[in-house]
């Protein structure tokens, strides 16, 4: 699943993963400068092993690519600084985080980079994080958080760093004599793929007889959808995570199902303002965590596709279609195992994933194709505390991940001490105003907690 990040990406499609971290430097008890960050990254490379790892490609895409230890690493390369100033605010980091999602990570270094931003005019300083999605996943954003921060302003020493070397990368002889066994070996799992897809296949078909609410099949048309450009425009929101909690105990739902049906409301509202009036339910992609016990970094997830019911006005009716659908929808994953979609990669070639995403982007397929999916919604769960970065707390961290095939939206919330920050981002050309929408999700949760506040009563009488 690494290597298809890799292979899939495409002018168009970007697999990489931006991340704002808002960082207050008056908790910082020596004082801080933004330079802070380069000891940080130099201090704990360490505890971030894929950061200092590169690609090598197989010659002529026969087999998937390989991880080396970059002999050439330098964080230089990988860390820059900006003055957004004077007086930059909310707008400016928007714009700036837009056009660094808008370009790819070069393959030449390992695939990522970090803008430190200050001249803000509430004294704050952001980390614009880009990171491939063949690094890691959601799950994994956790660990890496995990290994920057601190619990405390002032934390005790770091233990001395172990020593590293870099290794010289094979060469193309070597890589070709290993591609041949490699590809081999893993054809030779085909049949015990194909009987876990036939035995998954038939017990989610039973899951779905048994929940119609189940998503099966293609997603109807929308003006979310259609070919990508290389443009990214971003958005982030910042919400009260009680608020979140009170309607998760009000209504007896989870924390995804109030996530889910703001974001439901708010494509609602947003497309009856463009004139498009929504007259059946939308599909979501939704990452769900699949990571198994050792493993650590890359990514272990699969997804299950749920009903946004946009077609409904009614808060309380949208978040019990929600809750219906993706009770379903667990049920469909469960019996399709999350490994399943990883052994197909497996099987196929580099070479042609590879292709195939070009010719995807370049022959502009997006406006053809029906959707898979309208957008994609993934609700992480953060730190419940509040972190430090060399003294610096954490005052908000907005994620947004990856546009995939021809589906121009996503919607990423994280929660983060007692908050849940939003992050969207769009394909301009399909969705033109992602300020709009993010705004719009945070009037639909308002919405859910007056509808909380009325069930409170209604239990209470």
């Amino acid at each position: 699943m690494d290597a298809a990040m890799l292979e899939m990406e495409s002018p168009t499609m970007h697999m990489h993963v931006v991340g704002v971290l808002v960082l207050d430097p008056s908790t910082a008890p020596a004082g801080w400068s933004p330079s802070e960050v380069d000891r940080v990254y130099a201090e704990r490379m360490h505890l971030l092993p894929p950061f200092r790892r590169r690609v090598v490609e197989v010659p002529g895409g026969l087999d998937h690519p390989r991880w080396i230890e970059d002999e050439a690493f330098d964080q230089r390369r990988h860390i820059h600084h900006l003055d957004l100033g004077p007086g930059a605010g909310r707008d400016e980091l928007e714009r700036f985080t837009g056009e660094v999602a808008s370009r790819p990570l070069r393959r030449d270094r390992p695939l990522w980079e970090l803008w430190v931003l200050e001249g803000f005019a509430d004294g704050t300083v952001a980390v614009v994080s880009k990171v491939h999605h063949a690094l890691m996943d959601g799950s994994a954003s956790g660990d890496i958080l995990a290994s920057l921060m601190d619990l405390t302003p002032d934390p005790a020493a770091l233990p001395e760093a172990p020593p590293w070397s870099g290794e010289r990368p094979p060469s193309p002889l070597r890589l070709l004599a290993e591609a041949g066994p490699a590809a081999l070996g893993r054809l030779a799992t085909l049949p015990a793929t194909v009987v876990r897809t036939v035995g998954g296949l038939v017990g989610s078909r039973e899951q779905v007889a048994a929940a119609p609410s189940a998503v099966l099949g293609l997603a109807p048309g929308s003006g979310l959808n259609g070919p990508l450009s290389a443009t990214r425009t971003v958005a982030f929101r910042r919400c009260s995570l009680e608020d979140v909690k009170t309607v998760k105990a009000a209504l007896g739902v989870t924390v995804n199902d109030v996530v889910l049906a703001a974001t439901s409301s708010a494509l609602r509202g947003y497309l009856t303002a463009r004139g498009e009036d929504p007259e059946v339910p939308l599909v979501a992609s939704v990452p769900v965590a699949g990571r198994h016990a050792g493993e650590k970094f890359g990514n272990h997830t699969s997804n299950i596709m749920i009903s946004l019911p946009v077609h409904l006005d009614d808060p309380a009716e949208v978040v019990a279609a929600i809750h219906e659908g993706a009770t379903a929808a667990k049920g469909v994953k469960d019996a399709l195992d999350s490994r399943v979609l990883d052994s197909w990669i497996g099987v196929l070639p580099a070479a042609l994933l590879h292709a195939g995403a070009r010719m995807y982007s370049d022959l502009h397929l997006g406006r053809l194709q029906p959707p898979l999916f309208n957008t994609i919604v993934s609700n992480v769960m953060g730190p419940p505390m509040s972190l430090y970065m060399a003294g610096a707390r954490l005052v908000g961290i907005y994620p947004m991940g990856p546009l995939i095939a021809n589906a121009g939206l996503n919607v990423t919330v994280l929660s983060l001490d007692g908050a849940i920050d939003v992050g969207v981002i769009g394909c301009p050309e399909l969705v033109e105003d992602v300020g709009e929408l993010a705004d719009r999700f945070a009037d639909a949760l308002n919405d859910l907690v007056e509808l909380a506040a009325t069930r409170g009563v209604e239990a209470d009488t």
